[in-house]
């Protein structure tokens, strides 16, 4: 008798993981691909058959005609994500709060340091975090706009500053997202963003009706 209910232990718990760890993860799997086969596969971006990456993964945009993610503890590496592991009250963390306003307010010195949102100056919990708030974004465009103007005149396209401050600020309100209905913050994926600054260096007519 007590081997029988050992045995029936036994199969219970092979069944439960079995479905758990294999029958479940299916279903879900062919769901998610039926009804969003984009997020399933990881939002994935792709030009001419070519994976560059995802905009589920914030990149380091080094140019200075790119919006820029939250501070990255990793250097943005996708092999080791992670923040910071300083407490909350460390003197440590202070001070790299003072060294991130710091470097925000040099990239972005046109900038009121009373409105940077604080997320734009500490570390994101993963380390890969491509969203930031609308705020964090309109503090970049005075100088992506500066920047993008001397690098097409360089190019022998003289755009003016009005047209590209109107593009850029069309492009952060197209791509704006509310995280939730009615009371929810507004953010922007930095990803998105700079594949629109991609196209418009390109070429492909991107500054149109500007």
């Amino acid at each position: 008798m007590k081997t029988k209910s050992v045995l029936k232990l036994f199969a219970f718990a092979a069944l439960f993981m079995f479905i758990l760890g294999f029958v479940y993860p299916t279903v879900s799997s062919i769901v998610a691909e039926g009804i969003d086969p984009f997020q399933a596969n990881g939002s994935l971006i792709e030009e001419n058959g070519t994976v560059y990456g995802s905009y589920l993964l914030a990149q380091a945009f080094n140019e200075s005609y790119f919006f820029q993610p939250r501070p990255s503890a990793t250097g943005y590496s996708y092999s080791g994500s992670g923040s910071g592991s300083y407490a909350l009250d460390a003197n440590q963390t202070l001070n790299q709060t003072r060294s991130l306003i710091s470097r925000f307010i040099s990239e972005n010195p046109t900038v009121n340091i009373s409105r940077i949102p604080y997320s734009m100056v500490s570390y994101s919990g993963s380390g890969v975090d491509p969203d930031i708030p609308l705020l964090g974004a309109q503090d970049q465009i005075p100088r992506i706009t500066g920047a993008l103007h001397f690098t097409l005149l360089a190019a022998g396209k003289n755009v003016s500053n009005t047209s590209l401050e109107s593009f850029l600020n069309d492009t952060v309100s197209r791509y704006t997202v509310q995280n939730f209905p009615l009371f929810g913050s507004y953010y922007v994926n930095t990803v998105q963003l700079n594949l629109a600054i991609l196209n418009l260096l390109i070429g492909d007519g991107a500054l149109k009706g500007y």
